[in-house]
């Protein structure tokens, strides 16, 4: 009798050829027969270089900090006393650890998470040495932008660096999401497809990158009230933008009876913590803590109904 087989990405191959200088997302669209980044393949090529943003950061750090100082300055202009901001797709958290310090106004709390456990992990102890007492302001965890695990309408800003990138065809999903848990603004970097140059935009059709930002904000009824062509350019093929976006009004309100923002994820149904798990009493299912890291992804969700006797 023959074994089932596991649809398992070959890993092993993966790094193998990321060590050689090759591309992993092309090379795990290859082994899932897929023509674009899933989730999962973005997950799986992001944990594979957990390290390599950092590594690149401490070896180019006058670079990355003029790069970090340019985003406080913008986000300065939108963070409120009182307020609470978000991070998603932090990475490695090197551009939230450098650019904390330089924010004029200081948000009283900072969420962050990544869709890789890897780089959550290794991102933190990077942050405890760049942050300093700004690192007290940190709430790191793992989830996915396409259901952000919390609740509707909890955060006032919400910002990206190069996280929506790689999502091309996924646009609209990612940010009616965003526009879930936002209360205020977005404020995006992100490559701009429209304003790149020919060689740039053949580079991103090539790795399935992001197009279309505006189109799909104003289908969303949303607005893109400024857009700021960076100074400071790490890859003259991928310039940064600087998408201010309001967030539309509508008939969300906020939770303000759970005792936590954390939600099951892309839903408004609260979490709590017991022990090392965060638990939802509503669906029965518990997300587990690695590391004192929540990891609240639907895929990780564990099915525990006798926590409710």
């Amino acid at each position: 009798m023959s074994k089932r087989a596991l649809e398992y990405f070959d890993i092993l191959a993966a790094k193998k050829a990321y060590s050689e200088g090759g591309n992993i997302t092309s090379l795990l669209r290859q082994q899932k027969n897929s023509d674009t980044n899933t989730a999962e393949i973005i997950e799986a090529a992001y944990d594979l270089q957990a390290g390599s943003y950092i590594r690149y950061v401490e070896n180019n750090l006058e670079t990355s900090a003029l790069y970090s100082a340019e985003l406080a300055h913008i986000l300065s202009q939108y963070i409120k006393p009182n307020s609470s901001l978000l991070d998603v797709g932090t990475g490695e958290l090197t551009t939230l650890s450098l650019l904390l310090p330089e924010l004029e106004q200081k948000p009283d709390n900072v969420f962050a998470f990544d869709i890789s456990w890897s780089r959550i992990h290794k991102g933190i102890c990077f942050a405890q040495k760049s942050m300093g007492e700004d690192f007290q302001l940190l709430t790191p965890f793992v989830g996915e932008i396409g259901e952000i695990p919390l609740l509707d309408k909890s955060i006032n800003i919400t910002t990206s660096s190069h996280a929506l990138e790689p999502n091309g065809g996924r646009v609209k999903e990612l940010i009616e999401e965003l526009f879930r848990v936002t209360i205020d603004k977005l404020v995006l970097f992100e490559p701009c497809y429209e304003t790149n140059s020919k060689e740039g935009k053949e580079r991103m059709d090539k790795l399935g990158y992001i197009k279309n930002i505006d189109g799909i904000v104003e289908e969303l009824g949303g607005e893109v009230i400024e857009k700021i062509a960076l100074n400071s350019i790490i890859n003259p093929l991928n310039p940064t933008t600087c998408f201010v976006i309001k967030v539309p009004t509508n008939s969300i309100q906020p939770n303000n009876t759970a005792d936590s923002i954390f939600s099951v994820p892309g839903t408004n149904i609260p979490l709590q913590q017991e022990d090392n798990v965060y638990h939802a009493s509503q669906t029965g299912l518990s997300y587990p803590i690695l590391k004192n890291i929540p990891v609240l992804k639907s895929n990780c969700a564990i099915l525990t109904t006798a926590l409710l006797d």
